[in-house]
């Protein structure tokens, strides 16, 4: 009786030779990085675009006033920023304390009762500062006294006393992202929301 040929059994493959498994792997890593470059460039544009609309706002004072070559004591705030600030709150303190008002403000650094009663002609400009948007290089000047409209002592005295006046505001972005800060520091706190402050200053 005649034997068949003897048959060697054959190993059965998977179908994936070490080729296949690399350039798969590298589609992997490849999908990955282009994933991570997507999310760092989304991060990137979200930062550029704050840092377009980014406000600042800087408090000043000055004894003239250039646009109308006239001296004039004013104090002011100032957008320094690229961006509107929507201004939440507002203080005034002179020597530490707040001020309600204007008015208030000068009763306590500069005008007396004798000064009411002997000068009838004491009158000066405010602004309102809290709630207003205020754009990228716009200024508002929520006191402004031209020598004119006061007595030169009361002048003289509120010329000096000027430097013994802070402020505070909170103020956002168009994007909702509030700092408060007392408009002298390129470094304002950030917070999540305005607080309310206890004396706000008004009109």
């Amino acid at each position: 009786m005649l034997e068949g040929p003897e048959v060697e059994p054959h190993h059965h493959h998977t179908g994936h030779s070490k080729v296949d498994l690399i350039l798969g792997c590298t589609a992997v890593f490849l999908s990955c990085v282009s994933v991570f470059i997507a999310i760092r460039h989304g991060d990137t544009m979200e930062r550029l675009v704050a840092a377009n609309t980014w406000p600042n706002l800087d408090y000043s004072t000055s004894n003239e006033d250039p646009e109308k070559s006239v001296e004039a004591i004013t104090l002011d705030v100032r957008n320094t920023g690229v961006g509107p600030a929507r201004i939440e709150t507002f203080e005034v303190f002179y020597k530490g304390r707040p001020m309600p008002n204007a008015p208030a403000l000068a009763r306590a650094c500069c005008i007396t009762p004798a000064d009411i009663a002997a000068h009838a002609k004491i009158s000066f400009a405010t602004s309102l500062v809290m709630n207003e948007v205020l754009p990228a290089r716009e200024n508002i000047s929520f006191i402004r006294m031209p020598k004119t409209t006061v007595a030169a002592d009361i002048w003289d005295v509120l010329n000096k006393e000027r430097f013994n006046i802070s402020v505070r505001a909170c103020y956002c972005s168009v994007f909702d992202e509030c700092w408060i800060s007392n408009l002298q520091t390129m470094r304002p706190t950030v917070v999540k929301a305005c607080p309310t402050p206890k004396v706000p200053f008004g009109r």
